[in-house]
């Protein structure tokens, strides 16, 4: 296991601590409190793209990130989360992180039994602008205790499993970015680099690339990748094979395109069509 791993999978403690609670071994009764609290959050930066190997932790825990985008693989589900997701992870589901460089990562553990609304597998869950901010205050500022515990409770009650319906893109605001999406939305199935689009925009490459990730999330490769799996889906459901539905949007290889379909909707295209499966099972992390 890497160090970072490590440090991740034995930090728990150490948050608690940081909050002014101390509890190496949770309760095993469900209303257990963090001192007499409801949840406490831990923050990695990650200046490169960095990965923790698979943990596990005894409490349940909240994934998520103020800028960035992280990759959680948790049992046979994989989600690409930009920062307006995060990743709801019960108590003992075996979990690794992976984020791109410039990521500013935030786990959040809560006592056992504080959401009893959000299930007891993993979960992509909606994080509101609104949640995000009482996370942070709750992390970065001195409170008297009862208005930590209403800021928390408001906090919990605010979360909820995201939408599943189809994968949403989001497109910049900036002219010079637009037309960068409008451009790969025009082709799918080239393969322009971002080097080459800030070529034709006019902007540094790596100015292009932070720009871009800032209004969508999303790298401009992770972007286009997004953009290709959404168009997939209806080709797929009217039954054409994979394989020619991945040459039509550029791919050389069928087995990439599957990968990458696995990447956005959690389960391969083959699962995902299957007949009689109820797609909300098959969490979106758009």
């Amino acid at each position: 296991m890497p160090p970072g791993a490590a440090r991740y999978a034995g930090h728990v403690d150490a948050a608690i601590r940081a909050t002014g609670a101390v509890a190496p071994r949770p309760p095993a009764h469900p209303g257990d409190r963090i001192r007499g609290f409801l949840f406490t959050t831990e923050r990695h930066t990650a200046h490169r793209t960095r990965s923790w190997a698979e943990a596990r932790h005894a409490r349940d825990e909240l994934v998520w990130s103020t800028s960035g985008v992280m990759r959680v693989a948790a049992g046979d589900q994989l989600w690409t989360v930009p920062a307006h997701r995060a990743v709801w992870l019960p108590a003992g589901q075996p979990h690794a992180i992976e984020v791109s460089a410039d990521t500013v990562l935030h786990a959040t553990y809560f006592a056992r039994g504080a959401a009893p609304q959000l299930p007891r597998g993993p979960v992509v869950v909606e994080l509101l602008p609104a949640v995000r901010e009482l996370l942070l205050l709750n992390t970065a500022s001195p409170l008297p205790p009862a208005t930590r515990m209403r800021l928390q409770e408001l906090a919990i009650e605010l979360l909820v499993p995201a939408p599943t319906a189809q994968v949403d893109l989001r497109m910049p605001e900036t002219p010079r970015l637009r037309h960068v999406a409008e451009g790969v939305l025009a082709d799918l199935a080239a393969a322009d680099s971002t080097a080459a689009w800030a070529d034709r925009v006019g902007l540094p490459a790596r100015e292009l690339s932070r720009a871009f990730a800032a209004e969508t999330g999303l790298s401009v490769t992770q972007w286009r990748i997004r953009a290709r799996v959404r168009a997939s889906l209806v080709p797929l459901g009217s039954g054409q094979p994979v394989v020619a539905t991945a040459r039509t949007l550029g791919y050389a290889s069928a087995s990439t395109f599957i990968a990458h379909f696995r990447s956005v909707l959690g389960v391969t295209p083959a699962a995902y069509f299957a007949p009689g499966r109820d797609k909300k099972h098959h969490n979106v992390a758009t």
